[in-house]
C-alpha cells in the first residue's frame, strides 16, 4: 500500500513539471506520499524546494510553478485532513487542483480585509435575535485552526448531513468540519472567550457561566439557544410583544414620540414573534396599526386605507400612505403658520 501510495505521489510530482532528479530529492528529505504533507506551509516547501535543488551540483533548477502547484497541493491535503476527509495523490485531479489554488488565493486577501463587528455587549435589554445574528455573522468572519471560520463550533447539528447539498465551500466546511480533536479544542475555546466577554455583565452569563472552567464555546451557545429560544422565554417575548402593540398609541407628532416612533414599535414586535414562529397576518398588522393611532387629523387616511383592498392587507403600504397624509398636513400647517405671520405683520405695520 504505502509502496502505491509513493508511485502515486511520484506521478503527481511530475505532472507538476518536477524533474526525476528534483523529485527524487523531495522524496530523500521524507516527503513520500500526500499525507507526509500534513502539518506543513508554504514556507516549508520553499525550503524543501531549496535544500532540492542545493542537493546537486551544480544546482538543479526547479520552475515556479512546479513549486506553486506543491504548494496548492499542501494546502489542500492540510485542509481535507482538517476536514477528516481522505487524502491521495489520484483525487488531487488537474480541477481539484485549480479551485483548491483559487480557494488558497482566495483566502489570503480575505485575511487583509476588515473583519465584520463584534456584536454588541450582552446586557438587560438586549434583544437575542438580534445578538444572535451579529454573532454568527462574526464568528463567520473570524478563522481558526486550519483557515476554518469559527462558526462551525456553533453549528445546529453535531453530525452532518451525508444528503446536504451545499451551495458553496464556505457553508460545506462550516457543516463538516469535526468537532473533536486538539484544532476543535483550541477553536471551542477561542469561541467561549469571545462569548464571555460579551455576555459577563448582563443576564446571559447566567446561562454559560457552568462552562467557564472548560472554556467550552459550543456548550455554552446551545446553552444560550436553549434558554432563549425555549419555551418559558417564548412564552415571555410574546407576551411583551402583544402588550408593546396593544399598548403603543399615536396622538399626533410629539418631540418624544413620532410616527416613526410608533410604527417602529409594532415593525420590532412582530420581528419577536416571527421569531417564535408565531405569524401574525398582514391584515390583523394593519387593524392593529390604524387601531392605535388617535390624531384625528389623519382620520381620512385610515378610512381611506380600510376601503382600499390593497392599503389594508400591506403593513408597509398603509405605513407609506399614512406618513404621506402625516408629512402633507404637517406642510399645509406650516403654510397656515406663515400666512397668519406675515398677515399680522401688515397689521401692526403703521406708517411714518
Amino acid at each position: 500500500m504505502a509502496q502505491v501510495q509513493e508511485l502515486d505521489f511520484r506521478a503527481l510530482l511530475q505532472r507538476f513539471g518536477f524533474s526525476q532528479d528534483a523529485l527524487q530529492a523531495i522524496i530523500d528529505n521524507g516527503i513520500r506520499t500526500t499525507t507526509d504533507l500534513i502539518g506543513l506551509v508554504a514556507d516549508d516547501i520553499e525550503n524543501i524546494v531549496k535544500i532540492a535543488q542545493s542537493s546537486r551540483t551544480p544546482p538543479m533548477l526547479v520552475s515556479y510553478l512546479a513549486q506553486k502547484r506543491l504548494s496548492v497541493l499542501t494546502f489542500w491535503v492540510n485542509r481535507r485532513q482538517r476536514l477528516g476527509e481522505t487524502i491521495t495523490a489520484p483525487e488531487f485531479t488537474v480541477q481539484v487542483g485549480e479551485a483548491a489554488g483559487r480557494l488558497m488565493v482566495f483566502e489570503d486577501q480575505e485575511d487583509e480585509t476588515t473583519a465584520v463587528k463584534a456584536p454588541s455587549e450582552f446586557t438587560a435589554g438586549t434583544k437575542w435575535k438580534a445578538f444572535k445574528e451579529g454573532a454568527i455573522a462574526f464568528f463567520n468572519s473570524q478563522k481558526g485552526r486550519g483557515q476554518i471560520p469559527l462558526a462551525y463550533v456553533i453549528r445546529e447539528q453535531d453530525v452532518p448531513d451525508p444528503n446536504a447539498v451545499y451551495i458553496n465551500e464556505h457553508q460545506r466546511i462550516i457543516a463538516i468540519t469535526p468537532l473533536q480533536g486538539i484544532e476543535y479544542g483550541e477553536d471551542n475555546g477561542k469561541v467561549f472567550n469571545h462569548l464571555k466577554s460579551w455576555t459577563l455583565k448582563g443576564p446571559a452569563w447566567t446561562w454559560m457561566r457552568q462552562y467557564n472552567s472548560l472554556r467550552d464555546g459550543r456548550r455554552a451557545w446551545l446553552a444560550l439557544v436553549a434558554h432563549f429560544e425555549g419555551d418559558a422565554q417564548r412564552d415571555r417575548v410574546k407576551d411583551h410583544a402583544y402588550s408593546s402593540i396593544a399598548a403603543a398609541k399615536y396622538h399626533g407628532e410629539k418631540k418624544r414620540f413620532s410616527f416613526e416612533t410608533y410604527v417602529t414599535i409594532h415593525q420590532e414586535a412582530y420581528e419577536d414573534l416571527e421569531q417564535y414562529g408565531e405569524h401574525v397576518s398582514e391584515e390583523k398588522r394593519v387593524r392593529d396599526l390604524l387601531q392605535g393611532i388617535k390624531d384625528p387629523s389623519i382620520n381620512a387616511a385610515k378610512e381611506a386605507i380600510l376601503a382600499n383592498a390593497n392599503l389594508r392587507s400591506n403593513f408597509m403600504s398603509a405605513v407609506t400612505h399614512l406618513a404621506t397624509s402625516l408629512q402633507l398636513n404637517l406642510s399645509l400647517q406650516d403654510s397656515r403658520n406663515i400666512g397668519s405671520i406675515t398677515s399680522g405683520s401688515g397689521r401692526n405695520h403703521r406708517g411714518p
